[in-house]
């Protein structure tokens, strides 16, 4: 499983119990069991797209904020997520959702709390932020078995490209450390906790 290569990582670890919080979660126990309601996972496809525009914002200035050598991974992951806002408004448009919802409040704090830290912070902790994202996102989905009827979702986000670009997160955060990496790593994985609770309750 993806998580058994990253919960040595200092920053896992030092997450303590923020960590096991963000990556299970009635949702993916669900989607894993096949059983997901309709509801739950339409919500959560509109909601995960919303989160993911804000996600391309916080990208796009992390990069502009970055030195160069560090900026290829960084300019490589804003391109797959053009391509995953393509997928997620395919998707949409198959299941007839409207994109243009109201961001339910749980979504747009998380996303508040990206946007703001992308320009007040400095490009150290915007990486580690950036990797909280990615690895929890991976570890999450990757500690789930790739059968049944979401076993598309499920391989998505546990492929071993995005594996090899969490494992280049990591390494930019390992080659760019700085004090306050871990609480802002923290702090994503409380708003993961809390994306995941309202995906299944509402």
């Amino acid at each position: 499983m993806a998580s058994r290569e990253f919960e040595t990582s200092p920053l896992v670890v030092g997450a303590g119990e923020l960590w096991p919080q963000a990556i299970h979660a009635d949702f993916l126990s669900a989607i894993g069991d096949g059983d997901l309601p309709r509801e739950a996972f339409e919500r959560w496809l509109v909601q995960d797209y919303l989160f993911a525009q804000g996600l391309t914002t916080f990208e796009a200035i992390t990069v502009a904020k970055t030195p160069r050598p560090a900026q290829k991974v960084l300019i490589a992951g804003l391109a797959a997520m053009d391509a995953e806002m393509d997928w997620f408004e395919e998707m949409a448009r198959n299941r007839n959702l409207d994109l243009s919802a109201v961001p339910h409040p749980t979504c747009r704090r998380y996303v508040d709390f990206l946007v703001a830290s992308a320009y007040s912070l400095p490009f150290e902790v915007l990486l580690a932020v950036l990797y909280s994202v990615e690895v929890s996102y991976l570890c999450a989905w990757g500690e789930l078995n790739p059968i049944g009827p979401y076993a598309e979702f499920i391989q998505r986000w546990s492929n071993p490209q995005f594996v090899e670009y969490v494992r280049q997160l990591l390494q930019l955060c390992d080659g760019h450390p700085h004090e306050d990496q871990q609480q802002h790593f923290n702090e994503v994985l409380r708003h993961e906790r809390d994306f995941w609770k309202m995906t299944w309750e509402g």
